[in-house]
């Protein structure tokens, strides 16, 4: 039988999901608090978030946070000792923190203090980085700055994208949740303080980031595919008809140059070719395939389906 343990959660993300689903397996909880339903889609439709959902499938009592005051009457009745934070996606006030005897953990999904702030994930990626891991901390008034808890490494492929990755570090973190928690509600956990000098801070991700430069090596271009897909999504600038669109680009693979003709290894930096009836295109230093993409107002479909519609004169790459 499962163990009720007096915490609480915070988690409004896909991310929550995975660190929930890891630690619900031994045990169960009082209640998740998650942000309100937001407009989604082109009709923009009114619907709760993931993590509501899953607590509602999973008979978890959930609360959609609509201000604090809120929060706190609620806190006040149900008195945990502590709360945990996963992928919850807002800053909770001093005044909160402090209800908690114990504090609030946080599974953050890089090693502390690597990767503070909004967007660890994306920048393990961008930056290929050979490891990373989730860290739990006791989270203060400062952005993932609190001491820690608890710490685990993984060696990384080079090859996860945003999804996979995301998936892996949530996992592990709901693993590593269950294996401190009990030692972390009974005091038996000595908290390490963070190394301020090692210090690093991720950013919110723009629609700009996604921008793919025929200029930039091939190292740049799979990098940038597997960290900002599905959002905000990697794109070039192609002209077709003379208008200039958006073309969304999710799969690339470099080509060795030995299976390409004379004719194709002649041509620009920046030109479309066809290769094995598919789209290719010459970028700095390197000639790639792009096997799924997207044209701005279509649906996402193979480059193969997308040269049969639009054939390989009626479009460019805009360069400038």
């Amino acid at each position: 039988m499962k163990k009720i343990l007096p915490i609480i959660f915070f988690s409004s993300s896909r991310f929550g999901i995975y660190v929930l689903k890891e630690f619900l397996k031994f045990y169960k909880i009082l209640l998740i608090f998650t942000l309100p339903a937001k407009s989604k889609g082109r009709g923009l439709k009114v619907s709760p978030n993931e993590v509501y959902l899953f607590a509602l499938k999973e008979k978890i009592p959930v609360l959609e946070i609509k201000n604090w005051d809120e929060v706190k009457k609620e806190l006040n009745l149900i008195k945990p000792l502590a709360g945990v934070i996963a992928g919850f996606g807002k800053i909770i006030p001093k005044e909160i923190i402090e209800i908690f005897p114990l504090g609030i953990l946080n599974v953050h999904p890089s090693l502390l203090p690597k990767y503070r702030g909004p967007n660890p994930i994306r920048e393990t990626i961008l930056n290929g980085d050979q490891e990373t891991g989730v860290t739990i901390f006791l989270i203060d008034e400062l952005v993932d700055h609190g001491p820690i808890v608890a710490q685990e490494g993984i060696f990384l492929k080079g090859k996860e994208n945003y999804l996979e990755l995301e998936e892996n570090l949530g996992k592990l973190g709901g693993f590593k949740l269950r294996e401190i928690i009990e030692p972390f509600l009974e005091k038996k956990i000595e908290l390490i303080p963070q190394d301020e000098t090692k210090a690093t801070y991720t950013r919110k991700i723009k629609f700009e980031d996604g921008y793919l430069d025929f200029k930039d090596p091939y190292e740049i271009w799979y990098r940038k595919i597997r960290a900002l897909n599905p959002e905000p999504g990697t794109y070039i600038y192609i002209w077709h008809k003379g208008i200039k669109k958006i073309l969304k680009i999710f799969s690339i693979e470099k080509i060795d140059e030995k299976n390409l003709d004379e004719k194709t290894k002649e041509i620009n930096l920046g030109d479309f070719f066809r290769y094995k009836n598919e789209l290719g295109l010459k970028i700095n230093g390197s000639y790639i395939v792009i096997h799924e993409l997207q044209l701005q107002d279509r649906k996402k479909m193979s480059s193969k389906e997308f040269l049969n519609g639009y054939p390989l004169e009626s479009f460019s790459l805009v360069k400038n």
